[in-house]
């Protein structure tokens, strides 16, 4: 059976599985995963089969494809040699995208409420209501204030990407420096097969199966869906699973190999983030952004700073004119926000006043230096903001 019919996304659900059932699944994935590793080629890419043999050519994989990034042009899709050129075409991918393509839900300091932070529906509900109330106003997901974030973020993820691939540079094996294992792309509960004693039978859905870096193939599988990061408890499960099916196969003169991935495995959090966010998958940007910051310790300001100082700096006042002349006119804005909101004044007068608040259009102005926000945190609306608006309404 799939393991969607009893991997729930909350806990509190009846039909969820035991922390231990959850567990054994997480070993056994940590043993796939040894296995791929060790079916590796000389470049990264997506696997054809050609006239009875596999041959590696360009790479389908989400970060260069989904969303509209098929149609970015002059975009380097490989077969990639190095680990280097294989993240620095997904940047790419993720530079056009945030400037060009549409965003969807992805909208960097207004991430959309989560379900799994909320107690119950109810709230969850609420929260959502009032995060899309607010990012209707001033249409503020494809608008330029929204485009000129995202390209901020991506300064820091190329800083990010030169950081993580030198630090896995440093334990790449001499033998495998080069080499490129085989990668499923969605191990996700839609795509494992289990029977009563949840050991895995069977894993679907392989059509876009990749040969990527080590340092991918070792990232721990989000669950129930990529877009979700695992439980930090169960990822001891993982490891283990990989480091038990290592050491069956493993010869006594392979000890610094073995050692040698041990930490690679150790260190597979920062790649996870950083491939979750150049995707865009997630739905959560900004958190995750700033787990990697806080992970990788990139700058010596903290992120607040770092996007004050961006924001008024010539190069993205400028990038971001340029953008503003790319979205709706304001006649166009009011007409949306009419149509929304239908006569709901008292939340549009909450979104409006957020807005105003937050100055949101105002962050890529000169003026916003003297501004109420202009040395204080950058404003995140959140779940803490979600609530404390409910709780005034409430009174």
């Amino acid at each position: 059976m799939p393991l969607q019919h009893t991997w729930k996304k909350s806990e509190k659900d009846e039909l969820n599985m035991s922390h231990e059932q959850k567990t054994k699944i997480l070993f056994q994935l940590g043993m796939v995963t040894w296995e791929l590793s060790r079916l590796d080629f000389d470049q990264a890419g997506s696997l054809f089969e050609e006239d009875g043999k596999f041959q590696i050519k360009t790479c389908l994989s989400r970060g260069l494809l989904q969303d509209g990034r098929h149609l970015i042009e002059d975009l380097n899709r490989g077969p990639f040699k190095s680990e280097k050129d294989f993240y620095e075409a997904h940047v790419s991918a993720f530079l056009e995208h945030v400037q060009y393509l549409r965003l969807r839900h992805h909208c960097f300091f207004a991430p959309i409420p989560a379900q799994s932070e909320y107690d119950d529906y109810e709230g969850f509900r609420k929260a959502s209501d009032l995060w899309s109330d607010f990012v209707t106003v001033q249409s503020k997901i494809d608008g330029s204030d929204n485009r000129t974030d995202y390209v901020i973020a991506q300064e820091i993820l190329s800083e990010m990407v030169s950081r993580c691939t030198n630090d896995v540079s440093k334990f790449s094996l001499n033998e495998r420096k080069h080499r490129f294992p085989i990668y499923h792309p969605d191990f996700s509960v839609d795509n494992i097969f289990v029977d009563e004693d949840f050991n895995i039978t069977c894993i679907i859905d392989w059509a876009f199966c990749s040969s990527v870096p080590l340092s991918m193939l070792l990232m721990a599988p989000g669950l129930p869906q990529s877009r979700y990061e695992i439980d930090e408890s169960l990822l001891p499960a993982f490891e283990d699973g990989f480091r038990y099916a290592l050491q069956k196969t493993s010869q006594p003169e392979n000890i610094e190999t073995e050692m040698t991935l041990y930490r690679m495995l150790s260190c597979s959090r920062p790649m996870w983030l950083l491939s979750r966010i150049l995707n865009l998958d997630t739905t959560t940007d900004y958190h995750l952004f700033k787990a990697l910051w806080d992970s990788m310790k990139i700058q010596d300001q903290d992120i607040s700073e770092f996007f004050r100082s961006r924001q008024s700096s010539e190069q993205y006042m400028l990038l971001h004119s340029d953008l503003k002349e790319e979205e709706q006119t304001t006649e166009q804005i009011d007409r949306s926000e009419k149509r929304y909101f239908r006569g709901e004044t008292l939340r549009l007068a909450i979104a409006r006043k957020l807005t105003l608040v937050s100055q949101w259009s105002l962050r890529y102005d000169k003026s916003m230096a003297n501004g109420i926000r202009g040395n204080g945190d950058v404003f995140v609306a959140d779940k803490k903001l979600w609530a404390w608006i409910d709780n005034c309404v409430k009174v």
